[in-house]
């Protein structure tokens, strides 16, 4: 059946509906793009407010990723190649590294601290408290705050404080009070220096001559 063009009837109103229809219209609205893709060149910007974007594939990104507010990962994130971070942050979980770590700052661990290996320490000391290992001392030597120390030299290890030395080494002990009084134990016996002298009997003999103390068998 034909439609009848009313000749008295303007096509004007008609067109005007038509047209504040195509007006208010939101044809992106669940609007779906195929596969040849949507193309933003010549400087174009896509804004989304108050809105989200939800990327259930692969999002790629050959240029620079800026973000401004907070990122937050749920799943595993891997990442090769240099990373700077200049502020504050926090691991809440197990951060495993299984490279080499390198700091250059001061590094600050506050709780338990459990190491598996060796820890090498090239320059520098290992404080603990008032106690200090301290390589750049003889051989090495632990010296503690209040002047003591435990060092050890080319021959012997030596427990040291003021005038007071405790000196072992390879078939040797030696204690000494100051430089005049000290007592010396090798292969060849018992040896004193600077006893003091007494008029009571002797049960014991020092050679005067080498220091060495013997028993005194005489009747």
């Amino acid at each position: 059946m034909g439609q009848l063009d009313n000749l008295t009837q303007s096509e004007l109103p008609a067109i005007l509906r038509r047209l504040d229809k195509l007006e208010r219209a939101t044809p992106t609205n669940n609007s779906a793009i195929g596969r040849d893709g949507l193309l933003v060149y010549n400087g174009g910007v896509i804004t989304i407010e108050n809105g989200g974007l939800n990327v259930t594939g692969t999002a790629t990104i050959t240029g620079t990723l800026q973000a401004d507010g907070t990122i937050a990962f749920t799943g595993t994130l891997t990442q090769s190649g240099p990373s700077t971070f200049t502020g504050n942050t926090t691991v809440a979980g197990n951060l495993n590294v299984n490279g080499p770590m390198k700091t250059t700052g001061t590094l600050s661990v506050e709780g338990v601290t459990t190491l598996k290996n060796d820890l090498n320490v090239t320059t520098g000391k290992v404080k603990a408290g008032g106690m200090t290992m301290d390589p750049s001392v003889a051989s090495g030597a632990l010296v503690f705050s209040n002047g003591a120390q435990v060092f050890t030299d080319a021959t012997s290890i030596q427990v040291y404080k003021g005038t007071s030395v405790v000196q072992v080494e390879n078939g040797t002990a030696r204690v000494q009070g100051d430089g005049s009084h000290w007592l010396k134990v090798d292969a060849n016996g018992v040896t004193i220096g600077g006893l003091p002298t007494t008029t009571q009997p002797a049960n014991l003999h020092q050679d005067p001559a080498t220091g060495r103390v013997y028993r005194s068998t005489a009747a």
